[in-house]
């Protein structure tokens, strides 16, 4: 599951072509852009729903993105009741923005993967300050720019941390939307293999990138005998179905 930055300079420079900020995202990029720019892209109100739903997912602090969803969610069902009242907190919430009050509550948000790392153990909250701190300073369009790379290269976790942690933020997002996003998550999700399965793929998987190796899960899951490769190519096809089902396939 890869991680893209925002804002995401392949995006940038293809926002405007279909094709490949479909294609991003068929190869399992984590791009709030990409989902943002196929909004914009596809016609069906319900398909525009669905991307600024996974938006929203990977920016959750996004207000402008919310409102743009619940929107979204509006024009489809102008009785949907639940959107019309988060979408009446938000903006009470901005008219008020100055006061405390305890009488609107967020849903639980999907954390991210540095206070995850936090929370298992695997980093202090002093590393994870300065590991971010490395990050701002980084520019945009350097490819080890992820913080969960910057940790690697600073030796303050290992690949099966990063691994751990990943599983973690998967299963926080899977409570948040409807599909999976990347095919990892489909397999789980389909019982083709285990969470505990896929943590030793992208443990293996983050280990070799570090080498200049890169394998894809589909891959590895095939060289780890964890799955033939017929089926490895048969669940790939059902996902991708599924996801170009939702989008004009």
């Amino acid at each position: 599951m890869k991680q893209c930055p925002v804002p995401c300079p392949f995006v940038a420079a293809h926002n405007n072509d279909l094709v490949m900020i479909r294609q991003h995202l068929i190869e399992g990029y984590q791009c709030r852009d990409a989902w943002l720019a196929l909004s914009k892209l596809v016609q069906d109100p319900r398909q525009r729903k669905d991307c600024l739903e996974r938006a929203a997912v990977l920016d959750p602090d996004n207000e402008e993105l919310a409102i743009a969803y619940l929107e979204s969610r509006l024009a489809l069902d102008p009785s949907d009741a639940f959107a019309q009242q988060r979408l009446n907190e938000i903006h009470t919430k901005r008219l008020l923005s100055d006061v405390k009050t305890p009488y609107f509550h967020e849903p639980p948000k999907p954390r991210l993967i540095g206070d995850i790392l936090v929370s298992i153990g695997a980093i202090s909250e002093a590393e994870l300050h300065e590991a971010l701190s490395e990050q701002r300073r980084t520019s945009l369009l350097k490819s080890d720019r992820r913080l969960g790379q910057l940790l690697l290269k600073r030796g303050l976790i290992t690949p099966a941390k990063l691994a751990k942690a990943l599983i973690i933020q998967q299963q926080e997002r899977s409570r948040a939307r409807t599909a999976p996003q990347v095919l990892g998550e489909y397999l789980v999700e389909k019982g083709y293999i285990t969470a505990a399965q896929l943590e030793d793929v992208l443990a293996e998987q983050i280990r070799l990138d570090m080498q200049g190796k890169r394998l894809s899960i589909g891959q590895l899951l095939v060289r780890m005998n964890l799955m033939s490769k017929e089926k490895v190519d048969q669940a790939a096809r059902e996902y991708e179905r599924l996801f170009w089902s939702q989008f004009n396939a």
